[in-house]
């Protein structure tokens, strides 16, 4: 792998520190044609789609924090094995692991799909 394609896949560790941090450049790194998935949820594609499913995703969400517990990596392509921490607005907090799969095209992303069981966080937002 060159050194500026690892440079590029960066961004798959860049954009779950940017949803800890600043939820406007976590957007940033998708484009018009980003294909996005959570779970067992539908394919959503689009910097506007992406950001209306996750607005309503993270409706009762106070914050996010991501461990990066292994990281693998291919041609354009990182998986990274995390822990999520959610702290929900009523104070409960708890930990989910997840993979993130994410491909990446000149600094963008263009397919993230997220492997995690979402239902801790739709139950506590209920």
């Amino acid at each position: 792998m060159s050194v500026e394609a690892r440079a590029d896949l960066t961004a798959a560790r860049r954009v779950l520190q940017a949803a800890d941090t600043d939820i406007a450049a976590f957007f940033d790194f998708f484009t018009d044609e980003t294909r996005f998935r959570m779970g067992n949820s539908d394919i959503v594609v689009g910097r506007e789609q992406i950001m209306a499913w996750v607005g309503a995703y993270l409706g009762s969400v106070a914050g996010l924090r991501h461990e990066v517990v292994e990281e693998f990596y291919g041609a354009d392509t990182a998986a990274l094995r995390i822990d999520v921490t959610y702290t929900m607005q009523n104070g409960q907090s708890f930990t989910l692991p997840a993979v993130t799969r994410t491909r990446i095209r000149g600094g963008k992303i263009v397919e993230y799909f997220i492997f995690m069981d979402p239902s801790p966080v739709v139950a506590a937002s209920s």
